[in-house]
């Protein structure tokens, strides 16, 4: 792939398994790689990069499925996760993590093997507070490879989208029957395929909110006051249990704030905890 010079240049590792798994890469100082969230990938955190890049080496993976990445496979699980970013750090001496959503959950289970300096990060959907119950309808919808319906399901279900995720179902589902053609609909339709495989990854884990008493690096964990609120329930348990965190609630902002709505505000309040 060819990159602007904006856009970072391209690396790959190999993971455990032999799958290959890309990154962008740009700016100098210590090693901050970025693992993305959920439906979403290297590209959504290219301005989250560019404002950390005067003072980290900043490394964006991109999670199994989506750009240069292989596949996920049959063995895919969270640890498959955790060892793809672990590969990534091994090979550059990263010992800076920042994870957003589900990528968050992915930060903190290093956090809890890997001698990190310090961790940030955005909104972890824990999955005890987790809506779930859309999962099977979404998961019909992906296998009769209705995308419109499946993408009005996921914005409904994980209870997203500000004004347009409370729109009726059928003027959403209109809308994106509309939008179902050219190169961005084709970026959506790749990333609406990485989600049941995630959840699923996820929902299969013992997640007592206990075990993360266990990770004794610094944490700055960060949340927004228009997010949902089971994101909120579950920094509140995380604020309970991690042993060493600063916890900021950032006013007017919702779960996009670090790909979307305020790239440079969350790489500002990143350096200032990580410098």
């Amino acid at each position: 792939m060819e990159l602007r010079a904006d856009q970072g240049s391209m690396g790959t590792v190999r993971a455990n398994d032999g799958t290959v798994i890309g990154y962008r890469v740009m700016g100098a100082g210590p090693g901050l790689l970025i693992i993305h969230g959920a439906f979403r990938a290297s590209q959504h955190y290219l301005q989250l990069a560019r404002e950390l890049s005067d003072t980290f080496t900043v490394y964006v993976m991109d999670r199994r499925g989506r750009n240069g990445s292989g596949a996920k496979g049959d063995a895919y699980s969270l640890a498959t996760e955790c060892a793809d970013a672990a590969a990534i750090m091994d090979q550059h001496g990263i010992s800076l993590l920042f994870g957003h959503s589900y990528g968050a959950v992915v930060a903190l289970q290093l956090a809890k093997h890997r001698p990190l300096t310090k961790v940030a990060l955005y909104e972890p959907p824990m999955m005890r507070y987790f809506p779930s119950e859309w999962l099977p309808t979404f998961e019909r919808e992906m296998q009769r490879e209705d995308y419109a319906a499946a993408s009005v399901t996921f914005l409904k279900g994980m209870r997203m989208g500000g004004w347009l995720g409370r729109l009726p179902k059928p003027l959403l589902n209109l809308m994106f029957r509309k939008m179902a053609k050219g190169e961005e609909w084709e970026e959506n339709v790749q990333l609406l395929r990485t989600v049941p495989k995630e959840i699923r990854a996820v929902l299969r884990e013992d997640f007592g909110i206990d075990q993360y008493r266990e990770v004794k690096v610094p944490v700055l964990l960060m949340t927004g006051t228009k997010s949902p609120g089971y994101l909120h329930e579950a920094a509140a348990a995380l604020e309970s249990c991690l042993p060493d965190r600063q916890v900021v609630s950032l006013e007017g902002l919702h779960h996009n704030a670090p790909d979307d709505q305020a790239p440079g505000q969350i790489a500002g309040l990143i350096k200032g905890f990580m410098e």
